[in-house]
């Protein structure tokens, strides 16, 4: 199981910071100024937890804390008089500022510092001074070198998210375009077919009126031929879905209604637009529910209206009529249900007082 580096990376600071204090404050070293130097420990301490908890907010608040930092430690080791492990304030300040600073101001804090110690510790130059520096600047190497390898991460994620982009709408792209292509071949096929059927069946009326057929012979006929026009004009609706073509809602359920005898259309309100899926939804609704209201009520008046609200749209259709009716031994109303379901709605189809009634709910789903 991984750890998360982070949390790690805290509880490692704040250990070497309670090892600087332990280590500072229980030595057999005599402090020239014990009260100074546990002053300039608390400052630098408290800049230590700033830069350890990676704190954000305000975007000043960690150049200042290494800054505190590095001046505490200066202070502590003036304090104490002599060099002494209050330098790991020191060593801590330069590793954040090559870690967290732009380099120009990384190197400037670690001349400073380092000017500092030797002036604050020796009126002249003393050839240990000369450790004590370079082993400053190596931490500052070990800092600037860690923000490059961060940055070089960063940037690797940043490609690699750009490159899952780029793969998804590759994906995308080619499934509209094999949607497209058998939106086509569907279109062609039926539409060749239905309309030649439709063709036949106006031949095969013309042909029985001639001969006197039956009324009932002639009646199937042009139910038949009635179907294979509607078949073409669903085939036509598909596709167009198939093609992720915008539908107009409103058109498509004025289409609806005007085909239906005895049907009205009420759209209340003006809500979001919705999207494809959600659009078909509510027409394939509404269609079933015609269909069944022609079905099982036929003469009867139907009352189709859309309402859209802030978060969701409804469709209510309602027949007047019988109602003791069962409507089964069809699959619609499992249909709808299943659409609505996809479409994350619900669909509920039953008898009420005065008739029949089926309610789509769809939450908003904007066109993005």
């Amino acid at each position: 199981m991984r750890t998360d580096p982070v949390p790690m990376r805290r509880i490692v600071n704040v250990g070497w910071l309670v090892v600087v204090l332990v280590a500072t404050f229980s030595g057999t070293v005599p402090m020239a100024h014990p009260v100074l130097a546990a002053i300039a420990s608390a400052i630098a301490a408290a800049g230590w937890l700033v830069i350890a908890f990676r704190l954000q907010r305000p975007p000043w608040l960690v150049p200042v804390a290494i800054v505190v930092v590095a001046a505490g430690g200066v202070a502590a080791l003036a304090a104490v008089g002599t060099w002494s492990t209050p330098l790991g304030f020191c060593f801590f300040a330069v590793l954040s500022a090559g870690v967290r600073l732009p380099m120009l101001p990384a190197v400037g804090l670690y001349v400073g510092m380092a000017v500092a110690l030797v002036f604050v510790l020796h009126a002249e130059w003393a050839p240990g001074d000369a450790l004590v520096v370079l082993a400053l600047g190596v931490m500052l190497s070990i800092g600037m070198v860690r923000r490059e390898n961060e940055r070089r991460a960063e940037e690797r994620e940043m490609a690699q998210v750009s490159a899952a982009r780029v793969l998804e709408e590759q994906a995308r792209s080619a499934a509209l375009a094999e949607r497209a292509r058998i939106a086509r071949d569907v279109h062609d096929v039926l539409a060749h077919s239905l309309s030649a059927l439709a063709v036949q069946l106006q031949g095969a009326r013309l042909m029985l009126h001639r001969d006197g057929a039956p009324a009932d012979t002639i009646a199937q006929v042009e139910r038949a031929q009635h179907l294979a026009t509607e078949g073409l004009a669903e085939a036509r609706r598909a596709v167009a879905a198939l093609r992720t073509e915008p539908v107009d809602l409103a058109k498509g359920l004025q289409a609806l209604v005007a085909a239906a005898p005895g049907a009205t259309l009420e759209i209340v309100g003006d809500g979001p637009a919705l999207d494809a899926a959600a659009r078909e939804t509510v027409l394939r609704t509404a269609q079933e529910s015609l269909t069944n209201a022609r079905k099982h009520a036929e003469g009867q008046p139907v009352r189709v209206r859309l309402t859209h609200l802030d978060d969701a749209t409804e469709l209510v259709v309602h027949n007047a009529g019988p109602t003791d009716e069962p409507r089964t031994g069809g699959y619609g109303l499992i249909g709808m249900a299943e659409r609505a379901a996809l479409a994350g709605g619900t669909v509920e189809a039953g008898a009420v007082e005065d008739g029949w009634q089926v309610r789509l709910v769809l939450p908003a789903t904007p066109v993005p």
